[in-house]
C-alpha cells in the first residue's frame, strides 16, 4: 500500500487566509473526493500537495518519508489535472499523450472518437475534446496517484461515464485518486473516501456525515 499525505498546510493570498490546518491523505487503489463551497481552498490544497503552489507551511510525505522536493518532481509519483487548459496549442495530440508515457492506442481505446486525430494540433480540437484528451491522458499516466480538479467540467454528459469507468479501472489496478468537482452526483458515485473543506480546514468524514452538511442539505432543496 502506498500513501501520499500532506498535513498542517497554511496558505494565504495577501491578507486572506485560504488554508489553515489543511490535510489530505491519498491511499493507493482508493478514490478520494474533496468537496466544499467555492473559495474553500480545495484547488489550493491540491496544488500544494502536488508542489505547484508554495505555502507558508506544509508537510508532504510519501510512505512515511518527508519529501525533500515537490511531489511532481518525484518520477512516477503523481499527476495533477488543473481546471484550466495547459497543453501548448501547437502540440500534436499524440505527442502530448506520449509526453505522459501514454500510448495513443490507449487513448483511442478509451475514447474511439480520437481515432485519426493523433497528428492533429491541440488548437484544432474543440474545448471539450481538449478537456477529454487531457483527462484521459492524466488518468492513464503510469504514476501512483492522480489528482483531478473539476474533471467533468466541459465534458458532454454522454462522455462522463467514460471518464468514471476509466477512473474505476485504474483504481482497481492500484492507482490512488483525489477528485474535486461540483457535479456531486458523479463524485459521490465514485468515492470510497470523503473529505469536506470549510473555511480552509479539511475534515475527514464518512458518506452519511458528508451528506448531512448544510451544503448538501441546501442542494436538496434547490
Amino acid at each position: 500500500m502506498d500513501i501520499l499525505e500532506t498535513d498542517s498546510v497554511t496558505l494565504s493570498y495577501g491578507t486572506k487566509m485560504v488554508i489553515s490546518g489543511g490535510y489530505m491523505k491519498m491511499i493507493s487503489g482508493r478514490i478520494h473526493i474533496l468537496v466544499g463551497r467555492n473559495g474553500s481552498g480545495k484547488s489550493s490544497l491540491m496544488r500544494v500537495m502536488f508542489g505547484a503552489q508554495t505555502a507558508e507551511f506544509s508537510f508532504v510525505q510519501y510512505n512515511g518519508k518527508k519529501l525533500s522536493r515537490a511531489a511532481y518532481k518525484v518520477p512516477g509519483l503523481v499527476r495533477y489535472l488543473p481546471q484550466f487548459p495547459f497543453v501548448p496549442a501547437p502540440l500534436k495530440a499524440g505527442a502530448f499523450a506520449r509526453s505522459y508515457d501514454v500510448p495513443w492506442e490507449r487513448v483511442t481505446a478509451c475514447f474511439p472518437e480520437f481515432e485519426g486525430k493523433e497528428q492533429a494540433a491541440v488548437k484544432s480540437l474543440s474545448g471539450g475534446q481538449i478537456r477529454m484528451l487531457t483527462t484521459i491522458v492524466l488518468i492513464c499516466s503510469p504514476v501512483k496517484f492522480v489528482m483531478l480538479d473539476e474533471p467533468f467540467t466541459h465534458i458532454m454528459p454522454l462522455h462522463i461515464d467514460t471518464i468514471k469507468d476509466l477512473i474505476r479501472e485504474e483504481a482497481a489496478k492500484g492507482k490512488g485518486f483525489l477528485i474535486t468537482d461540483h457535479m456531486y452526483d458523479h463524485v459521490l458515485d465514485l468515492a470510497d473516501a470523503y473529505y469536506y473543506m470549510e473555511w480552509g480546514v479539511t475534515i475527514t468524514m464518512n458518506r452519511a456525515e458528508l451528506l448531512e452538511k448544510d451544503y448538501f442539505l441546501r442542494m436538496r432543496c434547490e
